[in-house]
């Protein structure tokens, strides 16, 4: 949407609305940006008034929707990047973590002690333009939520370890095919252009495919030598 189509939507001038809004009329005024692109808000919605640029916000009046402005750039609050930042952040298809089983092979024995892990323990960057700034997201994983497939499941901050520093381990007390899975939350990071990286103040947890598991019984042999 161009600057003039956008201008031509707006049917409230920032001068009306910064009016309205610092009246004292008991009604309480809200702005929120908006997207081009189905609300997540990667592309915003450009407009200019009386030759400053800025973005279309909607106003709210008691929570009800009650039109458009153009707030100029420069009047765009740390809180609404916030709010396009988070949004972008829970907009990303983060990957979710694979889950690796010992002993390998997709079968474990009953009352065996299985190992579960995942090597998938890294932070992971993306770069978006947001309000035509540059805005670095980080997931950092934090927590992981195994599920054993027989009603029971584990959250730790470990993402387990490989055979033989065993950390994230289970106990099957009987014969069955299971579905097992792994859970992955990742806590967020923002910064824009070099600043500090900031907390985003929310979590993203991915769910992890499930794969099948076969618990079977060890049985003795008899061997003839």
């Amino acid at each position: 949407m161009g600057w003039e189509q956008a201008n031509a939507e707006c049917n409230w001038t920032y001068a009306e609305y910064s009016s309205s809004s610092s009246s004292g009329d008991g009604h309480t005024w809200v702005v929120t940006i908006q997207c081009g692109n189905g609300g997540i808000c990667s592309e915003q919605v450009e407009c200019n008034e009386d030759g400053a640029e800025g973005f279309v916000h909607d106003v709210y009046m008691d929570g009800t929707d009650v039109g458009d402005v153009c707030v100029p750039a420069e009047e765009v609050d740390e809180v609404n990047i916030t709010q396009l930042i988070i949004r972008e952040f829970k907009s990303i298809k983060w990957p979710a973590s694979r889950l690796v089983v010992q002993p390998p092979g997709g079968k474990t024995l009953v009352n065996f002690e299985t190992n579960f892990y995942t090597l998938d323990n890294a932070a992971i960057t993306q770069v978006r333009t947001i309000a035509r700034q540059a805005v670095s997201i980080r997931a950092v994983p934090t927590s992981y939520t195994f599920q054993f497939g027989d009603g029971s499941s584990t959250t730790t901050a470990s993402p387990g370890r490989p055979h033989p520093d065993l950390d994230v381990t289970h106990v099957y007390t009987q014969k069955a095919t299971v579905a097992v899975s792994l859970d992955t939350t990742y806590t967020g990071e923002y910064r824009i252009g070099d600043g500090d990286w900031l907390a985003i103040p929310e979590t993203l947890t991915v769910a992890g495919a499930a794969s099948d598991l076969q618990i079977v019984e060890a049985l003795p042999q008899l061997v003839i030598r």
